[in-house]
């Protein structure tokens, strides 16, 4: 029952409830949004399509790991079998600290060197320890990339490794699995 009052000088006032227990709105298995339109739900075609392009990025990933260890292992015997030997020297040499900032962790020289009459400046590698600006050290250049250079003894006692394989073997077999669990539920009719 609403009432109605009225103040002193004639306007109604804002009606008056004198119900004891006002009526309890219906209680709802769900939740409802304060403001706007309800949510809906992501469907099942965003999450297939969400997987299909995980799995595709994964496959993606996969390769570029199979390839670089490929080409790793080339490199190396290119340079143990066709290597261009070359005299290298030494520009800079900076110190690398560990992740932690408090260690060393190396060195990364760089040099100069010639192959077929053009001059390169770029990094030693297999370089470890110190060497002064001007030092000469021995190094093997990549016969397909005279811009990759090693240290002769590293190339020497470097050998390629069937083990580069190992990662990107297991990696490609969880693509595998997943691959055949995204097909099965693919394939699967929706529950409605």
């Amino acid at each position: 029952m609403t009432e109605s009052h009225q103040n002193q000088g004639g306007t109604p006032q804002v009606p008056v409830s004198t119900q004891q227990n006002p009526q309890q709105p219906p209680q709802r298995d769900h939740i409802a949004s304060l403001r706007g339109a309800s949510a809906g739900s992501i469907g099942r075609t965003f999450w297939l399509g969400a997987a299909a392009l995980g799995l595709a990025v994964f496959a993606a990933v996969l390769m570029v790991s199979m390839v670089s260890a490929f080409n790793d292992n080339a490199r190396i015997e290119r340079m143990k079998a066709h290597g261009i030997p070359v005299t290298v020297i030494v520009t800079t040499c900076n110190g690398n600290l560990g992740g932690s900032g408090s260690n060393g962790a190396g060195y990364t020289c760089r040099g100069a060197y010639r192959v077929g009459g053009t001059t390169f400046h770029e990094v030693i590698g297999s370089m470890a320890t110190f060497a002064a600006s001007g030092t000469a050290v021995r190094a093997v250049a990549d016969p397909s990339n005279h811009g990759t250079i090693a240290l002769s003894s590293a190339v020497k006692t470097s050998k390629a490794s069937p083990w580069a394989f190992v990662p990107p073997g297991a990696l490609a077999v969880l693509v595998i699995i997943l691959t055949w669990l995204f097909v099965r539920v693919v394939r699967r009719r929706p529950s409605n």
